[in-house]
């Protein structure tokens, strides 16, 4: 056997054993090259034969990449969610005063728009301090009508066909996630969600008293749909929780066919569909994915989106549109929350008025797509070779996967040590499967002096470890 074909064989060998999972990176031709003192032709070689025989796939500037899953889909079972304070604790660390927030999701407020609404806020908070007549009073639910005109203005021209009248207006997105799983399951209930999987749905799961079935993604080809029927016929869930564009964590947008087909099992299994859209208005390109919302015949989407990510997390403001559970939803809203700030509404509505938030999306995309470029070139630079990731097409995420001797769980706790905040791959499940795999947001990211040195320190202390 000639050497190319040993190390086809040896990589082959390392792929059925899942070692390399469906959509990770190869290591570099310069790796291997080292690793198995083969020259860099030898590798190529090799890596052409395991590409003709579909096991891998050429990536533009991102080297080989597992295409196929080379073993039987595990089963999935439904698990207790006990994340406890955890999260929380990453949360508040994260935000101590001094800390490099690398992890968290937090967008860039630094814009005309924002600068703007909160003009107009002020504007409007002094207009009503100064009015002799005014009368305090609710915003009652489903909301201040000119938001949810305005926003269903803006759905209609960018997003999928609605009315203000399937509108409900919440508290951030957050509150949106809680209604709707309040609305269509109860303590004991099982809720399907894609793994690795945000973290603040799986306290809000863990809260309610649900219990999640995690079906397995992959930054390539998004959610196992095949693990997701499997599922479906083993397992009485009640619904579908899918973040399906530029997915938290892992970056990934489900291409049409696939959503199509999600719909289509949604309808078999007669099950409810929860879409954490929050992401879809940051596509790089100005792009915005097809909505489940939009392929949803039967009114069971339940479609939810905010501002927090799209102008700044502290505009408390987000929507559902519950199809056909909007009477429930409307009635859950009122009882827990009774009602969102009308200042907030009214302010929202003013910026959604004719074509300026949307120049606004456009900026802040762009800017991001530029922002994610910079940090993958600086990871690729700084970060040990077998460090894999693929870059997404919008949102501020970028999912990374570790060498398998890096616990991220302690990587965490070093960099906090020294003033950066990240966000550890076992947040996002329930049983400790991503303690090598670590979260960054690159919505800040401008390659400044202390970001660069932070990225430059986070991979010394992966090579440690490595």
């Amino acid at each position: 056997m000639k050497r190319y074909q040993q190390l086809a064989a040896t990589l082959q060998q390392r792929i059925k054993q899942s070692e390399f999972q469906p959509g990770c990176r190869l290591p570099s031709i310069r790796s291997l090259s080292q690793q198995y003192q083969l020259s860099k032709n030898t590798v190529i070689h090799a890596l052409s034969e395991l590409e003709q025989a579909g096991l891998i796939q050429a990536q533009p500037r991102q080297g080989f990449r597992v295409v196929v899953p080379c073993q039987p889909l595990p089963p999935v079972q439904p698990r207790q969610v006990t994340l406890g304070a955890i999260a929380f604790s990453v949360l508040s660390a994260a935000s101590r005063p001094g800390i490099l927030a690398l992890g968290t999701a937090d967008p860039d407020s630094r814009w005309p728009a924002v600068h703007n609404f909160y003009r107009e806020l002020a504007r409007s908070a002094r207009r009503r301090s100064d009015d002799p007549h005014r009368n305090s009073h609710y915003s009652a639910p489903p909301g201040d009508p000119s938001l949810r005109n305005a926003l269903a203005d803006h759905l209609n021209a960018t997003a999928f066909a609605c009315n203000s009248e399937e509108i409900i207006i919440t508290q951030g997105a957050q509150e949106a996630l809680a209604l709707t799983l309040r609305t269509v399951a109860r303590p004991g209930d099982i809720i399907a969600v894609e793994s690795p999987c945000y973290y603040g749905t799986l306290q809000c799961v863990e809260a309610l008293g649900l219990k999640v079935l995690e079906i397995p993604g992959d930054p390539v080809s998004g959610t196992n749909l095949v693990a997701l029927e499997q599922a479906l016929a083993q397992w009485p869930v009640k619904a579908l929780l899918t973040n399906p564009t530029f997915n938290n964590p892992l970056g990934f947008t489900l291409d049409l066919h696939s959503r199509q087909q999600l719909i289509a099992l949604a309808n078999q299994w007669d099950i409810a569909i929860i879409e954490d859209d929050v992401f879809a208005e940051l596509g790089f390109q100005n792009q915005r994915a097809t909505a489940l919302k939009a392929l949803d015949t039967e009114q069971r989407v339940l479609h939810c989106g905010s501002f927090s990510k799209s102008l700044d997390a502290d505009i408390r403001l987000g929507w559902v549109l519950p199809g056909r559970y909007f009477e429930q939803l409307n009635y859950l809203k009122y009882v827990t929350s009774i009602a969102c700030s009308g200042l907030l509404q009214q302010c929202a509505a003013e910026l959604l008025r004719g074509r300026r938030y949307r120049r606004h999306l456009s900026q802040v995309s762009r800017a991001y797509g530029e922002r994610a470029q910079m940090l993958a070139e600086d990871v690729r630079q700084y970060w040990p070779d077998d460090v894999n990731f693929i870059l997404p097409e919008g949102g501020m995420l970028q999912w990374f996967e570790l060498p398998t001797t890096v616990d991220s769980d302690q990587l965490f706790n070093q960099a906090l040590a020294e003033g950066i905040g990240l966000s550890p791959g076992n947040l996002f499940c329930t049983d400790q499967r991503f303690g090598h795999h670590l979260r960054l947001c690159f919505a800040n990211y401008r390659r400044e002096e202390k970001q660069l040195k932070a990225i430059i320190r986070l991979g010394e202390m992966i090579t440690r470890s490595d």
